[in-house]
Order: structure tokens, then C-alpha cells, then sequence
């Protein structure tokens, strides 16, 4: 819950004492996930780590019997009543780090060995009546001088208000009055007594009545988290695909803030750096485009503030309650693809007249979009007149697409990307074509796919940044973009250069890599003195800096110097657009509730509606591992309905059997019942990237060629088909998150019945 959205940040595996891995199973699930499991399964044998992996379903990967791993079931999409409970606990025991929470600025948290703070000591003011209401107190709410920037404290040492900026330490638990400049009381807190207030809503028995998890367990959790100083940390991920995912993750990213961890070795890292690529220099400007038109109005995703438009201010100056908006808007999110998905079906905030799909399978990844009602949608010209997807296969989206363009793979494409978290080294990955697509070519070297079509659509529509002389180097010299190697080499020759520039490869290094008779002629793309540089770079596949270089001690070089915010002013002052009341600014627990506000567990009660579902990660299946990889399909070549043993006992149902898995918000699938003990009591498991109806798995035809399907292809069962659907709509609108448009992809309300 960091001012900067952009700060990701993971537990610095090989140095941690322990971990939760709350929705987030190493080796299964996260990103990267090769590199999760091979740490999480090291370091408990090379080091003291211990871990606990919280989850509904237990996948196996690094979790075993005995050792320092264990697994804990909890009820689906309840993570943050454990989350809550686990802060409670921590507020009750005096189990929070206060060296680190009182300091209100860089400079002070430095000075105490740390190098990040926090605004726990900063004053929030709780007057509605005032203009300022839930924005942080600033020196000139009290007539002292000062910017946005500044905030206000109670000096520790002084008992006297003070700038944030020149305090050493403030008092962290504060809840009172202080005088304004026109001399009138304003009721004020501190950041951090909002949080344990959120926390202190509900008993510890409350939340583990609430998650499943026995409150003796909870207090075991909590007082291990807490026993390690800062070489703690924590994970989640599918966790956050809920409909109330957004508090959860909240709440999940101030554990570690509340144990102060962060940017400290044996903690929580931020993400890695990245070498220049697709920038401004260090050899070619890969940004500006000369001309370049900027983008205007609004995402169809509505990741914009409702107050802003046109319905809400017809509505008020109709004298109306400009609440509900038609559809939630989500202004602390931007660009959520499953909202598109829902903009289009439902004409709002406007008409779609092009869909243009790259990279995406709509149907397949979208909760609740491969119902029928919304492809029916996506059929319908009337609703949208032109759908161009850009694919390698015909996958469920591109095959209702009007235009299909085909599409490189990985091993025929380029890609230049930063690493995920777990580490902090400055590096740059790389994938290059190193084979040839198995296409027609359109000129030499010169193949379909994305890059190609965008280029040749843009030189005929006559945008700037495309054709002859439109790459411009840092000497001002000009340079054509006609392939993809034109602009994929410059920002991989940028990689090489940025810093201190890589060597040249040397004669031996090509030979012994077949970079000396590749079936590539890519040098005319790069000037001649940078090619043995660029291949340098392509013999590694990228560019790293030295392991362990992103340590100066046991302070990340790379470290995160913004502040952590225990309280959001900026979330504190968005409204919801159902309902017009604000969000909350700190962490809470929240149970999934409907857009109108109604919990989801009241309006289908868990006695005829007993479970809820996880759409877990597969470890051999993904949309891209299908028939075309035999030896995985021949381990698992379908999905089953999964559920504990004793649930399937209670139903009078054993594994094997064909069942029907019913969604309250309408749907159902039939399946094989799974019964096992790896999956927590009122929990159905599914797991993803099976149930193609697509991709292979049914025959297409292209002008007079046929292209048979193979049955396999489609094997087992989709969750999407009977994801939770919001019930607050006249139209077709799956369940989301209210305060960032996350899908519901776990939860919902589900019964099974015997097929």
C-alpha cells in the first residue's frame, strides 16, 4: 500500500527466517514460478527458513511431510480475516516493531538502521465537517507554511505538534483533538491507531470463525511471524483474485511493514531493476515518437473516478442521486482486461466498433466470460461490428474473430523484459528467434505477426514513428522501422551500452554457440561497431548483474525510499461509485459482497449453497501446454471436481464418481469427483487451463484449407463456465472486486449433486 504504485515487493527467500505464502504456493503458483520453488526448496536446507503456506488447496511443489514447510488450510477468499486477526494479535501482544513505525520520515528510520519508513505517526483528520476530511493533517490546516509534501506529527520527545519532515520520532498511537489556524478543534489519529482500530472491529474468534483457521493456530502464526525481527516476509497472489481481493491485499503488504522489513536482507526486496531498453538512450531513443498523437478520453475499463463523468454530472444537474453509476468504476486500478470484457457486453461507458486482441484469450482467462450470454455478445456484430485478433492459434476469442492474423511463438519472437521479484540484481532478459516461423514469408525475412501487422497498418495509415528515418539515435542520426529487429535490436543494444557497455563477444564464444551461422541476417539493423556487443548480450539471453550485487550489506541497493503508507489518503478519499461512501484509507477485513453491497453469504446461505471455489494453477497444464507438449498430457490428461475426503463422505460420494457442480449466480458443469484430504472442508477446486473448446480442440476452416481438432485437446472442465456472477445487474457482469475491479476468479457459492 505504497505511494508508489509501481513498488512490488518479495521476501528475499535465501535470506528469510520465515515466511507466509498466503495464497501463493511456491513452486505452483506466483511469478516467477521455477524460481520460487527452487529457493523455497533450498533454503530450508541451506539455512534456518521456515515456512507456512496458507492456501485452500495443497498443490505438493515444496511443501512435504516434516521439515520446516507446512501447509495450512483456510477457507476460500477469507485470507484477510486471517491477515486481520494475525495484525490484531500483533497490536494486543506489543508485537510490532516501534523503532522502525515511529519514524516519520527517511533520514529518521536511517538514523535507526532502517531504509524505508512509514506515515504511522502522521495525523489523519476525522472531522467530517472539515474540508480536509480523511486527508492527512498538513502544516497548513494549522497556518504554518507549507506544501502538499508536508505532513504533521506529535514530536515524541516534545509531546508538541511537528512537521513530519523535522521530527526524530512520533508518537504512534494517538487519537484526540488539535486546534486549527482559525483556533476550532479538528478530531485527528494517527495512521497506525486507524489500523488497529480496523483491526480491533473483530475478536481474533471472530476472524478464525471467519477464515477456518482455529484460533490457537492463528496465535501460533502470529507469534512465529513475529519471532524473527525483520528477516520475516510474505506472498500472495491468487489470494487476490476475489471479490474482495483488494482488502486483503492491503492488509497482506503491512505485515511485513508492521515487522519493519523492508529493503533489509533477510526481508522484503523490491523489485529487480532493469537495464535501458526501450528508452532514451543510451544509443537510440526508443520513446519519442516525433508528432505522435496523445491519448484522449477514456479506458473502456472504467479504471477512471466516476465524479469526472458525463453520467454523474447529468445525473446531478437533474437534481438526481448520482448513485449508483450503471457500472462500477474503478479509479485505483487501470486497465483490468475482465472489465473490458464486461464495458463491451454492456455498451458502457460506450460502444465498442473494434475489438483489436493480442496476447489474450478473452473467453478462456476471463472469470465467467466463457458463459454463453457473453460470447453470444462477442458474436453479435450489432454489439461489436469488427473483432481482429493477432494469434499463433486459434484460440476461444480468435475463433469468433473476424480478422485472424497469425502470430510468432516464443522460440520466433522478440522479447526484452525485467525479472520479477526474489531478487534485486539489475537485469535484463532476453528472447530472440532462434528458429525460423514455420510461415510464408511476406518479404525476406519477413513474417506475420504482431509486430509486422502493426507496423504495416501504421506506415499505411501515415502515423509518425513508422517507415524510413524514424528511429532516432542519441548523435541525431535516423534510421527506418520496417521489421521487428529495427526496433527489438536498438533497445537490446541499449541494454548493452547502459552503465558501463558489455564486451564484445569474442570468435570462440560464437562458434561454440552457432551464433556464426544462425539463419538470421539482423546486423543492418545496428551500427557495425555494437553488433559483437548485441550478440554478447543474445549468447546470455540477457543481461545480469553480479549475484548477490544488489546487497551494499544488508541494505538493497535498489531500495525502496518512498513511504509506506499505513494509511492511503488517496483511497481514503475515493468514493465507490454503487453507493458514494468512501473506501477505506487502511487495511480491513472484508467478506465478498455483491456490488450493491449485500454479502454474498447471506444471499446464498452456505447450508444449501456448502462450498466455495479455487481456480487453482495446474503445475502440467497451462493454455500453452496442451497436446502439443504429449509427455505432459500423458501425466494428466483431464481435471476433476476436487473436494476433502469428508465432504465427499458427507454427500455420500467417493472419488470417480460423475457429479454436477451448480453455481448459485447460475451454471453448472459436470465433472469427476476428486476426494482427497489436500483441500480445505467447504472448498471445490478446479484446476485451470483445461475445458478448451478451442485451441485445438474442434476443426476450423480458412478459405478452402480445413484443419481437423483434436478431442483431446479439450479434455476436463473450465471454471469459467460457472464463475460467480454479480446478481446486482439486469445485465451480464461477472463478480468483482468493488475497490479495484479484480475478478472474482475464487469464491462464489456452489453445490454438487451426483450427475
Amino acid at each position: 500500500m505504497a505511494n508508489n504504485a509501481n513498488a512490488s515487493f518479495k521476501p528475499d527467500i535465501l535470506n528469510c527466517e520465515f515466511i507466509l505464502f498466503i495464497g501463493a504456493y511456491p513452486g505452483f503458483s506466483g511469478k516467477p514460478m521455477q524460481l520460487i520453488g527452487r529457493k523455497s526448496t533450498a533454503a530450508p536446507v541451506d539455512h534456518k527458513l521456515k515456512f507456512m503456506v496458507i492456501d485452500p488447496v495443497m498443490s505438493g511443489g515444496s511443501v512435504g511431510p516434516g521439515g520446516n514447510a507446512e501447509w495450512v488450510p483456510i477457507k476460500p477468499t477469507a485470507d484477510g480475516a486471517l491477515i486481520m486477526a494475525i495484525i490484531r494479535w500483533m497490536f494486543e501482544n506489543n508485537r510490532i516493531n516501534k523503532a522502525f513505525l515511529a519514524a516519520p520520515n527517511l533520514p529518521a528510520a536511517e538514523q535507526a538502521g532502517y531504509f524505508s519508513y512509514t506515515n504511522s505517526t502522521h495525523l489523519v483528520i476525522l472531522d467530517p465537517n472539515h474540508p480536509n476530511y480523511r486527508k492527512m493533517l498538513r502544516p497548513n490546516d494549522l497556518g504554518w507554511p507549507g506544501g502538499e509534501e508536508d505532513y504533521v506529527v506529535i514530536d515524541k520527545s516534545s509531546g508538541q505538534l511537528a512537521r513530519s519532515s523535522e521530527a526524530e520520532a512520533g508518537e504512534l498511537l494517538f487519537t484526540g483533538e488539535v486546534q486549527d489556524k482559525n483556533g476550532r478543534s479538528i478530531k485527528i489519529a494517527t495512521s497506525l491507531s486507524l489500523l488497529r482500530e480496523s483491526s480491533y472491529k473483530y475478536s481474533i474468534d471472530d476472524y478464525a470463525q471467519a477464515c477456518g483457521v482455529c484460533r490457537e493456530k492463528i496465535e501460533e502464526i502470529a507469534n512465529e511471524f513475529t519471532s524473527h525481527g525483520t528477516k520475516v516476509g510474505i506472498d500472495g497472489m491468487g489470494n487476490l483474485a476475489a471479490a474482495n481481493g483488494y482488502s486483503t491485499g492491503v492488509a497482506l503488504y503491512l505485515l511485513s511493514a508492521l515487522m519493519g522489513s523492508w529493503n533489509l536482507r533477510g526481508g522484503m526486496v523490491n523489485e529487480p531493476p532493469s537495464f535501458s531498453a526501450f528508452t532514451r538512450g543510451p544509443r537510440y531513443d526508443l520513446r519519442t515518437i516525433s508528432g505522435a498523437p496523445s491519448r484522449v478520453g477514456i479506458r473502456i475499463s472504467r479504471d477512471y473516478p466516476y465524479e469526472r463523468t458525463s453520467e454523474y454530472h447529468e445525473k446531478v444537474s437533474k437534481g438526481e442521486n448520482p448513485y449508483p453509476s450503471k457500472l462500477p468504476w474503478y479509479p485505483l486500478n487501470q486497465g483490468m482486461d475482465n472489465q473490458a470484457v464486461y464495458s463491451m457486453v454492456n455498451d458502457y461507458p460506450y460502444k465498442t466498433k473494434i475489438l483489436f486482441n493480442w496476447m489474450a484469450n478473452l473467453f478462456f482467462a476471463t472469470p465467467g466470460a466463457a458463459k454463453d450470454e457473453v460470447i453470444n455478445q462477442f458474436k453479435n456484430p450489432e454489439r461489436i461490428p469488427l473483432i481482429i485478433s493477432v494469434d499463433p492459434f486459434m484460440g476461444e476469442l480468435t475463433a469468433v474473430a473476424d480478422y485472424v492474423i497469425p502470430d510468432t511463438t516464443q522460440y520466433e519472437s522478440w522479447g526484452l523484459v525485467s525479472i520479477y521479484g526474489f531478487t534485486g540484481i539489475t537485469a535484463t532478459t532476453l528472447r530472440w528467434p532462434v528458429v525460423k516461423p514455420p510461415m510464408q514469408e511476406i518479404g525476406p525475412q519477413r513474417y506475420p505477426c504482431f509486430e509486422t501487422y502493426v507496423i504495416d497498418v501504421a506506415k499505411r495509415l501515415g502515423l509518425p514513428g513508422f517507415g524510413p528515418n524514424t528511429i532516432r539515435d542519441m548523435d541525431g542520426g535516423s534510421y527506418p522501422l520496417e521489421r521487428p529487429e529495427d526496433y527489438f535490436l536498438k533497445a537490446l543494444v541499449n541494454v548493452a551500452y547502459d552503465k558501463t557497455p558489455v564486451q564484445d563477444i569474442c570468435p570462440g564464444e560464437l562458434g561454440l554457440q552457432g551464433l556464426d551461422r544462425v539463419w538470421f541476417n539482423w546486423q543492418q539493423a545496428v551500427k557495425p561497431e555494437e553488433w559483437k556487443k548485441a550478440l554478447y548480450v543474445i549468447a546470455r539471453g540477457g543481461r545480469f548483474d553480479a549475484y548477490n550485487s544488489d546487497w551494499d550489506g544488508d541494505k538493497q541497493r535498489n531500495a525502496f525510499t518512498e513511504m509506506i503508507t499505513i494509511y492511503n489518503e488517496k483511497i481514503a478519499t475515493t468514493r465507490n461509485s454503487m453507493n458514494g461512501e468512501f473506501y477505506e484509507g487502511t487495511a480491513y477485513w472484508q467478506p465478498e459482497v455483491f456490488s450493491d453491497g449485500s454479502p454474498v453469504d447471506e444471499v446464498f446461505q452456505p447450508e444449501e449453497w456448502p462450498f466455495k471455489l479455487v481456480n487453482a494453477k495446474a503445475k502440467l497444464r497451462s493454455v500453452s501446454m496442451l497436446a502439443n507438449a504429449p509427455v505432459l498430457t500423458d501425466l494428466k490428461r483431464s481435471n476433476q471436481i476436487e473436494v476433502n475426503i469428508l465432504d465427499a463422505e458427507a454427500l455420500g460420494l467417493k472419488s470417480g464418481t460423475k457429479v454436477r457442480l451448480v453455481s448459485a449466480t447460475g451454471g453448472e458443469i459436470k465433472g469427476e469427483l476428486l476426494a482427497r484430504e489436500g483441500i480445505a472442508r467447504g472448498t471445490v477446486s478446479i484446476s485451470f487451463g483445461f475445458g478448451h473448446w478451442a485451441y485445438g480442440a474442434a476443426g476450423y476452416q480458412v478459405a478452402s484449407q480445413k484443419t481437423k481438432g483434436e478431442a483431446a485437446r479439450g479434455a476436463g472442465i473450465m471454471a469459467g463456465k460457472i464463475s460467480p456472477m454479480d446478481i446486482s445487474f439486469n445485465g451480464v457482469f461477472g463478480l468483482s472486486d468493488l475497490a479495484s475491479g479484480a475478478p472474482a476468479r475464487n469464491g462464489g457459492r456452489y453445490k454438487i449433486l451426483k450427475a
